[in-house]
């Protein structure tokens, strides 16, 4: 077909734009064509030109494929952009996460060590007071009749008690400060996996699509310039084509006539219609015929009877072309809306993003809070066990001074014993020097007694001066027991009591 490229031949066009002034071909015979032929190739040129829609609705694809391709290059980068910010904060956030963790988790270690050194303390503290427990107090320290007692019985155990009390309270304080931080921890958590989630329906928009039939868009779209470009060609082709029909027919006898008699069986509504369609009074200075030199006539009619038949073939190419198009347009739609979707899943994820944020700061403060209660409750709790600690070493100070009370207890009755034995030694002596005394007395009375007056010495016949040895305080004389009781022999021997 003149000018165009031909659906049979490689769609390699064949330019009829020299051929006017080449001769016919030496057997073509302009005569041996009917005008009924010529003006039946006319009409179905004119019809071929109804293909005229196909390349529009060709046309309309191609430029909605570049608005769409331009919007894709927009969402594209946008897209890449808010990603890019998007795993970066996301990456800030787990960072940030694991910060808190290891606060936490820092926390716990402590506290089960905290756990484990109080138990320590109290088992010790436990066992000291046992130990008082079970230790009796000798009755020699008691008053008679009253019933048996340890040690523990001259103590106060609301000191214990206030100082467990007070650490129940303060362990009880740690764990509510932890709860309430595994909260937030939890809170924090969900967050990341809602941010997880929009993220996983939020592809990268670089991946290519699981499809086998992905083809970039930059490529459609070439593809749909090429296709509509050689739709364009064959409907060029085809209008050169009617053009020649028409000259064709204007320059044969009897060929415009025929031409608008066979125009107007076609339209079935009676008026009138010119060889070109349009309406007779437009063309009505124009005569039936136009002469033509004979030798270009022929090439016309040529060109026109070789290309007639070829023009259902162009028209089939316009079809199958537009259809090529439509399936083109269809995947690169697909691979748009694919960006839009992803452009819409990104843009929720930015915003599960911004609410995350306004909570990030409550996160942060969770975590400081967390700290400083930790640290403070872990002071005290400290200071509680100092306090049990040196409760627990005056217990032990007070069960080892009542061990030494026992030794004092023998020390002391064992220097009574000494002060009487000394006592009782003393009092021999004296009765010996009294009897000794009253002899000498006696002798000296039967020798010179009877030679002296009485009244000589004053008091001479007077007894012997008595001496009495009594303690100041403590039992009298007439008590025989000592004021310091006897403890068991294991006390005497130096050895304390089994506790």
């Amino acid at each position: 077909m003149a000018t165009t490229s031909r659906p049979a031949s490689a769609a390699q066009p064949r330019s009829r734009s020299s051929s006017y002034h080449d001769p016919a071909s030496p057997h073509f015979v302009t005569d041996h064509v009917p005008v009924e032929v010529l003006v039946r190739h006319l009409l179905a040129a004119k019809q071929s030109l109804s293909s005229m829609a196909l390349v529009l609705r060709a046309n309309d694809l191609l430029t909605h494929a570049r608005g769409m391709q331009e919007e894709s290059v927009i969402l594209g980068a946008q897209t890449g952009f808010l990603r890019r910010l998007i795993d970066e904060e996301a990456l800030v956030l787990r960072r940030l996460r694991a910060v808190v963790g290891r606060s936490y988790d820092k926390g716990q270690r402590d506290f089960k060590q905290l756990i484990r050194t109080l138990d320590v303390e109290n088992d010790k503290l436990e066992q000291t007071m046992r130990m008082l427990r079970e230790t009796t107090v000798d009755r020699v320290f008691r008053p008679p009749g009253e019933e048996e007692k340890s040690l523990m019985d001259f103590i106060d155990e609301d000191s214990v008690e206030g100082i467990r009390n007070a650490l129940k309270g303060s362990i009880a304080d740690l764990q509510a400060a932890q709860t309430s931080f595994d909260g937030d921890l939890l809170r924090f958590d969900d967050d990341i996996r809602l941010l997880n989630k929009a993220l996983t329906s939020a592809p990268s928009p670089n991946s290519p699509s699981s499809s086998a039939a992905y083809q970039p868009i930059p490529r459609l779209l070439d593809s749909l310039a090429e296709r509509s470009h050689a739709m364009a060609q064959h409907l060029s082709s085809l209008n050169n084509h009617f053009d020649m029909c028409v000259k064709a027919v204007r320059a044969t006898e009897g060929g415009a006539a025929l031409a608008r008699r066979r125009a107007a069986e076609a339209t079935n509504d009676g008026d009138p219609v010119s060889i070109s369609g349009v309406i007779t009074e437009q063309e009505s200075h124009l005569p039936d015929l136009e002469p033509m030199d004979p030798q270009e006539l022929a090439e016309i009619v040529q060109v026109v009877m070789e290309d007639a038949p070829e023009v259902d073939e162009v028209v089939a190419e316009i079809q199958a072309t537009l259809q090529q198009m439509e399936q083109e347009f269809g995947v690169l739609k697909e691979q748009v809306d694919r960006i839009r979707v992803v452009w819409m899943a990104t843009l929720t994820a930015f915003q599960v993003l911004e609410e995350l944020g306004t909570r990030l700061h409550d996160y942060v403060s969770a975590k400081h809070e967390f700290e400083q209660r930790w640290t403070d409750e872990k002071d005290i709790i400290l200071a509680r066990l100092e306090e049990m600690d040196a409760l627990r070493r005056f217990y032990e100070g007070y069960a080892s001074a009542y061990d030494s009370l026992r030794f004092e207890a023998e020390r002391r009755r064992a220097v009574e014993e000494k002060i009487q034995n000394t006592l009782r030694k003393a009092r021999d002596n004296v009765d010996i020097l009294i009897e000794a005394d009253r002899k000498q007395r006696e002798h000296f009375r039967q020798e010179v007694g009877e030679f002296l007056p009485t009244d000589l010495w004053v008091g001479m016949n007077n007894p012997l001066k008595r001496w009495e040895l009594v303690p100041v305080e403590g039992p009298s004389e007439s008590q025989q027991d000592l004021t310091t009781p006897t403890l068991a022999k294991a006390v005497a021997k130096g050895k304390a009591p089994a506790r």
